[in-house]
């Protein structure tokens, strides 16, 4: 029987899906059977009964203070055990740092019985500076990043035609200079939630046509008189984006000055970088 690939990735502002979608037909070009899950709300977030006994699982994230969205490891950690299956984490980073990110989805997806037969970090245009006359990252993914996408694809399809026998040692995604990895360590998504305060609408340019409510990919905003959002928040700022009204409060010079000072004193290359 035909190991199947599933693609599992969640995209707030689409870079993921758009990496998620390549692989997702390099896969088909070569062959492949392939099945996509959305994580972003509405989207499975649980494995379901018919779940594959062994398949290739491919996980996609974007890369969130210097880690996988809680979200995705969440998926990871309900995924049953001693399938006897394969995986490929991959995770889309804004040229700041790549972080602990896929060694620890590496490390999470071989605690499941996935073992890693490859993983890529791909240099994206970062979430944050969409007003950035030159963003960290623009441009890409480029065909630059898809050629080496394509190079994933061919090794680990070689290495599953010869029985899944050549893992990708877990260790090779322990990349980060110590000063960095040590900086890593330190961040996560809930510190930074614990530091700033909870965004809220500005209600005198709110119309309440509830564009945010539909963009959110985690389903953290709901609409009372004016949306109003939850503890769920994973900080993606689609809610910025798309308000119409420019309802909510973003200092873009600021945040894109914070940006890039962190990317200045980051010694990882800016580059996409595939494993296997």
């Amino acid at each position: 029987m035909e190991l199947e690939h599933k693609i599992v990735y969640f995209s707030p502002a689409g870079t993921t899906r758009t990496v998620a979608d390549f692989l997702a037909t390099t896969l088909r070009q070569r062959g492949c059977q392939v099945s996509m899950v959305d994580l972003g709300a509405g989207g499975t977030q649980n494995p379901s009964a018919d779940w594959p006994q062994r398949c290739c699982l491919w996980v996609g994230s974007p890369v969130y203070c210097d880690h996988a969205v809680p979200l995705v490891e969440e998926f990871i950690n309900r995924l049953p055990t001693d399938s006897g299956s394969f995986s490929v984490p991959f995770a889309t980073w804004g040229g700041v740092t790549s972080g602990l990110t896929l060694l620890e989805l590496a490390e999470q997806l071989s605690a499941r019985g996935y073992t890693p037969l490859g993983a890529a970090k791909v240099l994206a245009q970062h979430s944050c500076l969409w007003l950035a006359e030159h963003p960290l990252g623009g441009g890409h993914p480029q065909t630059e990043d898809f050629s080496k996408l394509q190079s994933l694809v061919t090794a680990v399809l070689a290495k599953l035609a010869a029985g899944g026998s050549s893992p990708l040692p877990v260790a090779e995604l322990d990349y980060l200079s110590a000063r960095l990895r040590a900086s890593s360590a330190q961040k996560s998504l809930a510190a930074i939630k614990a530091a700033v305060p909870p965004r809220q609408v500005d209600t005198p340019l709110c119309s309440s046509c509830g564009k945010c409510v539909a963009a959110c990919p985690v389903a953290a905003i709901t609409m009372e008189n004016y949306p109003v959002i939850s503890s769920e928040c994973i900080l993606c700022l689609m809610c910025v984006r798309t308000c119409p009204q420019g309802a909510y409060p973003f200092d873009a010079a600021a945040t894109e000055a914070r940006i890039v000072a962190m990317a200045q004193s980051s010694d990882e290359a800016k580059e996409t970088q595939v494993f296997f």
